[in-house]
């Protein structure tokens, strides 16, 4: 039954309105406070440590409210707490009281039923009246019986399974999150339906691994058949990726892409001794997977970008003239930006930026003083990620105020490295304005970049969307005034080689044909011309090249049947092309299944290296000896269970709109240009000024000493001279782990005259090593390391 709502409601609150109703009568409501007049939307808890003072728990306490109310309010909660508290202590311990209890019904059950048919057995031959009054006796007597087991049991039965799914939940590591899927819930249910019974204690474990498998996999097979269907209209797309898996076996998987969705085929086991993955391998596996599809079915075959590849796109369109190999939008749009990343006036920048973010991941003391400024985590800069350079530079500038806190703090110089070279450098590098101009200048450049890799790595239509897309990135990217005009052409060179690598005839024949472009803008385009004729040439006879193209000047001029409808022009229409081309496809007949067709594709093979996630969740280091094919049959119900749950609520295909990409595009037309230096950006650079002039000091007081000529110690006996003796300082740094321990017999020092410079004399004083309770000598925070092993190298990246 539920509690009802709490009358606190009624006494802090000016008004409340329940906004989530929950099973307890409460809920979450929006309120506003009796006393400092905020407005909230939280639940009973809060508002208890709201009214209380005592804030926390996702709210701040109240500083209004009179202090005896809120004593009250805090010792009437406390209360609450205690009986809270003792009820789930009586809970716990009559949890295995109930588990005793249940085992000894059960057992009492069973020797009432032997009873039973034991008395059945000695009533067989009494009198039939008393026969016919015992029966009426007993029946009543079971169904009252029954319906006080029914309620007195049942709850018991239900706490009792919850604590064994909790125990299992915790035993076998299963996320907590499962409990609140659909499938566990069918589980639950189909479980609970079954029925209890002392004979069957679930799958077993040889069926569930073997006959059960395959089973399933064809049980899936038949469910996903309207997919396949929908390959004969709307066409697909071939995708293949590599990848090793935890016991470096290198596993191809080829997946089929269409506007439905995206089915596993298979996995191909590259591990066996003296496999070679060269094009003509994966050219085999790739025509087995097209004849299996049918040749009439597919459009495209789509891979990265290695040689390998390439050399399989050749033989695949030498065997399949209606089929063409397309390299992967999402690979080049990520290897162009690591490109603009390596050109030599942005690479040091680069580099910067991961020495940053590298030295204040990996000291701990540093990442708690940045957490405590910044609700954000430093991206680390993974080159496996897509478009990394973009993120590394966007959370650096989002962080930027924060990092300039961490570095100011008095606790970074107390850290255990807030003195060395490394620490030094992170701190001026956070205060050098020029480090931040850099990366404001380049941001404009690679936004739209990231903008046009995150609309290709979508799954669904985006083959028509591509060149469009690409056209309106080099359009932003020539507009960008915060660089130079010579920067500005390292970049668009880049861009437009990288263009010429990934265009092909099928993506100006799709864009042609997308109703939201189309227009004589685009039709004037010569090259756009000659790439729609040549790949016209692959997949139609001469004579359907004549027919296509009288029906495609009338298309392009808006000219034909179906523009009679005022609803054909209209751009939340033309935004959806297959759509559109289903419903008005009418007027251009010869049309229509070429273009149903090319637009229904994806441009990259990005379904691919989200399948491996799969992979890795089946195949892990406490899982690791499925055998490929065992995994194949995992990962194939895996991965197509997921879609026929997304199929079953589609209503549609998946289009990619050009509204949304429109809309990108122009949210992020607003580039970070130089801002006018503020107060607070004029002391950061006041203080990296002075911090660069008391380096150049220090440097010169170095190279002054080291210039110096050394002299013979004076020898033993009083000193007859009246200059003092100075000794150099000694150039330590820490022991290394497995390095021996250096004693105090085997430091020498280097004993020099009295400098005419006293200045000098008086910054190096005599310098006296000091040792920890190990014999290890002690770094002091007042000498500055500067030995070769404080430099950036590679080594500090990985």
């Amino acid at each position: 039954m539920p509690r009802g709502i709490s009358p606190l409601w009624g006494i802090h609150t000016t008004h409340n309105e329940l906004v989530n109703n929950t099973s307890s009568g409460s809920g979450t409501r929006r309120w506003a406070c009796k006393y400092c007049g905020k407005q909230f939307s939280t639940t009973t808890t809060r508002l208890i440590r709201h009214v209380s003072g005592l804030g926390g728990s996702g709210i701040s306490g109240c500083t209004e409210v009179p202090e005896d109310i809120a004593e009250i309010v805090r010792k009437e909660h406390k209360l609450s707490q205690d009986a809270a508290m003792a009820r789930r202590r009586e809970f716990l311990a009559a949890s295995q009281d109930i588990l005793e209890e249940v085992e000894d019904i059960g057992q009492s059950a069973s020797t009432l039923k032997s009873r039973t048919s034991s008395v059945r057995d000695e009533n067989e031959g009494s009198n039939p009246s008393e026969e016919h009054s015992s029966k009426k006796f007993k029946a009543s007597h079971s169904s009252l019986h029954s319906t006080f087991l029914s309620a007195g049991l049942l709850k018991q039965r239900q706490r009792v399974a919850d604590i064994e799914i909790e125990r299992c939940i915790l035993e076998c590591n299963i996320p907590f999150n499962v409990v609140r899927t659909d499938a566990w819930k069918r589980m639950v249910k189909a479980i609970a339906q079954a029925g209890p019974s002392d004979d069957w204690h679930g799958v077993d474990y040889k069926r569930l691994r073997t006959s059960m498998l395959i089973e399933e996999k064809e049980r899936i097979e038949n469910l996903l058949e309207p997919i396949k269907l929908g390959w004969q209209t709307y066409g697909c797309s071939i995708l293949s990726d590599g990848w090793s898996d935890i016991r470096h076996r290198h596993i191809i998987n080829i997946m089929v892409s269409s506007c439905l969705g995206t089915y596993f085929l298979k996995a191909i086991d590259c591990s066996r001794a003296g496999t070679r993955i060269t094009g003509e391998f994966i050219f085999e596996h790739i025509k087995a997977a097209i004849e299996e599809i049918g040749v009439q079915n597919v459009v495209q075959v789509i891979t990265d970008n290695a040689s390998n590849c390439k050399r399989m796109g050749e033989l695949v369109e030498a065997e399949f003239p209606s089929i063409v190999w397309s390299p992967c939008a999402a690979h080049c749009l990520d290897l162009l930006i690591e490109d603009i990343g390596k050109l030599s006036w942005l690479s040091p920048v680069v580099s910067d930026a991961k020495k940053v973010i590298s030295f204040i991941r990996k000291n701990h003391q540093a990442l708690a003083i940045f957490r405590a400024y910044s609700e954000k985590e430093l991206i680390r800069p993974a080159e496996t990620r897509f478009g990394y350079v973009y993120h590394v530079f966007a959370r650096l500038h989002v962080c930027m105020d924060a990092l300039r806190m961490t570095v100011v703090d008095p606790r970074w110089r107390s850290m255990a490295r807030g003195r060395t070279e490394r620490a030094n450098f992170v701190q001026r590098k956070i205060f050098d304005m020029d480090f931040w101009a850099e990366i404001e200048c380049i941001m404009p450049i690679l936004r739209p970049i990231h903008i046009v890799l995150r609309f290709a790595d979508m799954e669904g239509s985006t083959l028509g969307l591509l060149y469009h897309m690409y056209t309106r990135m080099q359009e932003a990217i020539s507009s960008v005034t915060t660089l130079s005009t010579s920067r500005l052409r390292d970049v668009t060179e880049l861009v437009e080689l990288r263009w010429q690598f990934l265009s092909r005839p099928i993506h100006s024949f799709a864009a042609l044909l997308h109703p939201y472009f189309k227009g004589p803008r685009l039709w004037s385009q010569p090259h756009m011309r000659h790439m729609k004729d040549l790949y016209m040439d692959r997949i139609m006879s001469p004579d359907q090249q004549v027919t296509f193209d009288s029906e495609f000047s009338a298309y392009m001029s808006n000219v034909g049947i179906a523009y009679a409808r005022s609803t054909s022009l209209r751009s939340d229409v033309t935004s959806r092309p297959l759509e559109w081309w289903n419903h008005y496809g009418y007027g251009h007949p010869s049309i229509a299944p070429y273009a149903l067709r090319v637009l229904s594709q994806d441009c990259s093979s990005s379904p691919c290296e989200r399948n491996w996630s799969a992979f890795s969740l089946v195949h892990t280091k406490l899982r690791n000896r499925l055998s490929v094919e065992q995994l194949h049959r995992v990962v194939f119900c895996k991965a197509n269970l997921r879609l026929l749950r997304t199929l079953r609520s589609l209503t549609g295909p998946k289009q990619t709109s050009p509204i949304d990409f429109e809309s990108a595009f122009t949210s992020a037309e607003v580039c970070i240009e130089a801002s006018i230096l503020d107060e607070q950006d004029q002391v950061y650079r006041m203080l990296h000024a002075e911090l660069e002039s008391i380096d150049r000091r220090v440097t010169r007081a170095r190279s002054r000493a080291t210039s110096r000529p050394q002299r013979d110690p004076p020898e033993e006996g009083p000193s007859t001279s009246a200059t003092p003796v100075y000794t150099r300082r000694r150039k330590m740094r820490p022991r290394r782990r497995g390095q021996p321990i250096v004693l105090e017999a085997q430091l020498e020092d280097i004993v020099e005259d009295a400098p005419e410079d006293h200045e000098f004399a008086e910054m190096v004083p005599t310098v006296e090593p000091e040792y920890d309770d190990e014999g290890n000598v002690i770094p002091r925070d007042d000498i500055s390391l500067s030995s070769s092993e404080d430099s950036f190298g590679i080594d500090d990246l990985e």
